[in-house]
């Protein structure tokens, strides 16, 4: 009889724990059902069915889909469709009595992510309700992506703006309390990203693409970096108004190290990085001079570093074994002229608009001119100079004349004779003027000038010019020829590297065709 009574027992109690559960897991979806169905009116989710075991503390959303619309538009501004949005380890007690969520963690499985960009949505106001109105401490321990793709659209022309697929990330210990302060959504450890084949408009005319992309805490690592014009040579000159760059850069990996991404709510507002190396870049630059001049002035580096709308912080960025390649089409009927810099290695220091005077940013550069020729620069400004002044000094080996006709002969349409044996210059310039120190030392120098064809000779003005230009520098002190210019007044609607075109010229011609002295 004692036994039955036990046995009754065991199988009451079983009944009735089996029933609270059952009703528990009931009241915890229901008040689920209830949360999502009472989310803002701009934001809603649909699924096939939901899941609840109270046991293991997981939900199971199949097939959820999110959908975020525009507060100013009502149009559809996100979309987000899974295969499973699976939730492990939920708080109920937390939840229950505490009003609290909590999560071990939140796994979006195979997410397809569609994002329409409209410029009169108001994103930042949108990505931050979305937290602010959960109302409730959370606490997420890990927050995990897998394998999703990403489209960003144009709204405006149905353009991809942003493509990536197999896309990876995972942040730990998420927390939303109410003492966080106004301008911090949530506070995390730890994050890691990774993406294949992302591809970015990054504005009208250019294109970004990186073939692998990993993120973590403390490094960013970009492999097979491109970043190219959309368009070919000819097409962009027939679609611009005034001149523009053709670019073409590729490096097969970019490393940030140490960086750090600054949020002012949802706003990208600064980044910081303890060292950035750029491996192998390739860069060619083609500028069509047959299209309109651009006639808004041009801000030196110092300034565009200061009037950043960001807060930046580079110490320190390596180039390793770059080359640079620049060509300048003057005359239709002639190919471009070309200048290569190979060999190209550079370091910059202090890339900054954080810190204070006298800390300088420091740019520099040993690499060979022309294939064959040793270049050194040393460049320094202060970001916090109004004036903007700068020095840029620059030694640069020795140089077979003839080398740089690939440059003149098509665009200037004369040839250059004779070895240049070293060159040496120091600008000490502002946003406005500078002065040149310049000294050279070269043999048999000749300033060839051609007929109209660009191929023959015009012996007459040859002849004339080469009476103003010293054939060597044997005759000056130390085989050295001394410039000495007073004032090179910049061009204010073109950059600093033709205000430092501007100034060697200058030198040269003053050495060359001066008495090769400088005043005391």
């Amino acid at each position: 009889m004692k036994r039955k009574k036990i046995l009754i027992g065991i199988v009451v109690f079983v009944v009735l724990a089996t029933v609270s559960l059952l009703i528990a897991n009931t009241i915890a979806k229901n008040k689920l059902k209830d949360y999502i169905v009472n989310l803002p009116e701009h934001i809603t989710i649909v699924y096939d069915d939901l899941d609840v075991s109270l046991l293991q503390g997981n939900i199971t959303f199949k097939a959820p889909l999110l959908t975020v619309k525009g507060k100013t538009t009502n149009q559809v501004n996100a979309e987000v469709k899974l295969a499973n949005l699976d939730i492990k380890g939920f708080g109920y007690w937390s939840y229950l009595f505490n009003d609290k969520l909590k999560f071990e963690a939140l796994n979006f499985e195979t997410p397809l992510v569609t994002y329409y960009h409209n410029p009169l949505a108001d994103t930042d106001q949108g990505s931050q309700s979305v937290l602010k109105n959960i109302k409730k401490a959370l606490y997420i321990k890990n927050f995990n992506v897998n394998k999703a793709s990403v489209k960003v659209i144009n709204v405006e022309n149905d353009s991809i703006i942003l493509s990536t697929n197999n896309l990876n990330f995972l942040m730990t210990q998420i927390s939303i309390n109410d003492d966080l302060d106004t301008k911090t959504l949530f506070k995390f450890k730890s994050s890691t990203v990774s993406a294949n084949n992302l591809k970015y408009q990054v504005g009208k005319f250019e294109n970004l693409s990186i073939d692998t992309l990993k993120i973590d805490n403390t490094k960013t690592t970009l492999s097979g970096f491109s970043f190219k014009t959309k368009y070919d040579k000819t097409e962009l000159s027939n679609k611009i108004a005034t001149e523009r760059d053709h670019f073409d850069l590729i490096s097969p990996e970019i490393i940030m190290d140490n960086h750090n991404f600054k949020f002012d709510n949802t706003k990208f507002s600064g980044f910081t990085s303890d060292k950035i190396t750029i491996s192998q870049p390739d860069f060619t630059i083609y500028r069509d001079k047959l299209v309109a001049d651009d006639l808004t002035t041009k801000d030196l580096y110092s300034k565009m570093l200061r009037t950043l709308n960001i807060k930046l912080d580079l110490k320190l960025i390596e180039i390793v074994k770059g080359k640079i390649t620049y060509q300048e089409k003057v005359k239709p009927e002639n190919e471009a002229g070309q200048l290569t810099f190979s060999d190209f290695n550079a370091t910059l220091s202090h890339v900054s608009n954080t810190y204070k005077s006298p800390i300088k940013t420091k740019i520099k550069i040993d690499c060979n001119f022309m294939q064959s020729t040793p270049l050194k620069v040393d460049w320094s400004f202060d970001v916090n100079d109004k004036q903007d002044n700068f020095v840029f000094k620059a030694d640069l080996g020795g140089l077979k004349a003839d080398h740089l006709n690939q440059f003149m002969q098509p665009n200037l349409n004369l040839k250059l004779e004779g070895d240049l044996a070293k060159t040496m210059f120091t600008i000490d310039g502002n946003a406005v003027t500078s002065n040149v120190d310049l000294k050279t030392k070269y043999t048999n120098f000749d300033i060839i000038l051609l007929k109209e064809n660009g191929n023959e000779k015009n012996k007459l003005l040859s002849k004339i010019i080469n009476i103003f230009v010293s054939k060597d520098s044997k005759d000056a002190k130390d085989n050295f020829r001394d410039s000495n210019t007073k004032t090179v007044e910049r061009d204010q609607t073109k950059s600093i590297f033709n205000f430092v075109w501007k100034n060697a010229q200058a030198g040269l011609i003053s050495a060359m065709a001066g008495d090769g002295k400088k005043d005391n």
